[in-house]
């Protein structure tokens, strides 16, 4: 749990996209574009709501829970951004690659339950920050074709 809950990090969705974008064919191009702005865009609303709510970590709130690691966030706890990244990146590359869906949703979910799991956040930092992600994702979608 502790190794897979980087997968939804800044560093591993952000590099995914980037990979995508100089590596993959039309298809992934566009997904990785996608996926970039939906990560970009939702972070910030997640910033916003960590900065507003103020809510403390549990590791803060119960010194019983372990955290794996020794340098701990100092920021707050909801949403989780690790698991609205996820679901982000997740959501995009469903709608783009359907055959793959299963893997990314999972992907994505274990992201989630990992952060819970490491005493990062409460199960509804998680929940919000799927539906944040999720939400992001099909707006993204939305506002592409209201463009086109």
């Amino acid at each position: 749990m502790p190794r897979i809950t980087h997968l939804g990090g800044v560093s591993f969705t952000i590099l995914t996209c980037l990979f995508l974008y100089l590596f993959g064919q039309a298809e992934a191009k566009i997904a990785a574009a996608e996926a970039f702005i939906t990560i970009t865009g939702s972070q910030g609303i997640v910033q916003l709501f960590k900065n507003t709510i103020n809510r403390k970590r549990p590791y803060l709130v119960m010194p019983e829970v372990h955290t794996f690691w020794r340098k701990l966030l100092k920021d707050y706890s909801f949403p989780s951004g690790h698991t609205t990244a996820g679901f982000s990146l997740a959501v995009i590359l469903a709608i783009h690659f359907p055959a793959y869906s299963i893997v990314s949703y999972l992907l994505a979910t274990m992201v989630g339950v990992s952060r819970i799991y490491t005493g990062m956040h409460y199960p509804s930092d998680v929940l919000s920050g799927a539906f944040l992600g999720t939400g992001f994702a099909v707006l993204t979608q939305v506002v592409k074709k209201i463009m086109i």
